[in-house]
């Protein structure tokens, strides 16, 4: 249950070395969902940022009814722990030696589905799966070293964690990761100020981005599914494709003014 951020990917992938298998829990479903969820994959330890627990996960009976039913560690204490090679890479080599060895259809991650058809169902993927994943959506999207991706779409997203963060690692592109896709201006002021040449996101998500930005925003933009179907009018900005993740040259442009009559 962590927010979008360098220390969810460190974990994530601290985990699956550690031959662990994280489940991505939505921190926004509520109590009763992230429970159930929990339940679901027989999940004892929730790894989160305090001031997600302190703030409720979304939900005000989140804190205590989570303190009862599954152990709580805090990122924070962990941070304190972790340090960083910089002289002597012996230590690392040392701990090297305890990572697990994976097979390409060992579970990788567990993701949930949202729950508006009851409780979330957990979805397993292999290494195998986000690999192909990841690799589907390269087929589809012109990228190379030089790039930036921009991501917003959380890491319990599974075009977030897939294609938002395992393709860019795997690909050598340097990753920006925001925690809200719902700040629409500062997410288009971030866009700009990094320079990003690639954006993840929903079409609802994108189409507020171009709304704010400023006119000398540029960048290539893929959405994610669902893909809309011929008969669905399409929103301007980026270019939609019924693959569901379309790479287009997308220029975000200031709020439209309203004809006159």
């Amino acid at each position: 249950m962590l927010p979008n951020a360098n220390g969810a990917v460190v974990t994530i992938l601290g985990l699956m070395s550690a031959g662990r298998v994280p489940a991505m829990i939505n921190f926004t479903a509520g109590a009763a969902n992230i429970l159930a969820a929990c339940k679901a994959a027989q999940i004892d330890t929730i790894l989160i940022v305090a001031r997600l627990h302190r703030e409720g996960a979304g939900s005000p009976t989140w804190s205590r009814r989570s303190s009862k039913e599954v152990r709580i560690v805090y990122l924070e204490d962990v941070r304190a722990s972790v340090t960083i090679v910089r002289q002597d890479p012996r230590p690392a080599q040392r701990q090297a030696s305890r990572w697990s060895t994976r097979k390409a259809d060992d579970w990788a991650a567990i993701l949930f589905t949202s729950g508006s058809e009851g409780v979330p169902k957990g979805v397993v993927l292999s290494h195998r799966n986000m690999l192909a994943n990841a690799a589907q959506a390269a087929a589809r999207i012109d990228f190379g070293r030089e790039d930036k991706v921009f991501n917003v779409l959380p890491v319990f997203h599974s075009f977030g964690l897939t294609v938002g963060v395992v393709l860019p690692l795997v690909s050598g592109v340097r990753i920006y990761l925001y925690p809200s896709p719902l700040h629409y201006r500062t997410v288009a002021e971030l866009i700009y100020g990094v320079n990003a040449t690639i954006m993840f996101g929903t079409d609802t998500f994108l189409a507020g981005y171009a709304r704010v930005a400023h006119p000398t925003t540029s960048a290539r933009c893929a959405t994610s599914w669902p893909a809309p179907s011929r008969s669905r009018k399409r929103p301007a900005g980026p270019t939609w494709r019924n693959s569901g993740c379309a790479s287009s040259k997308a220029t975000a442009s200031p709020r439209p003014r309203r004809r006159s009559p």
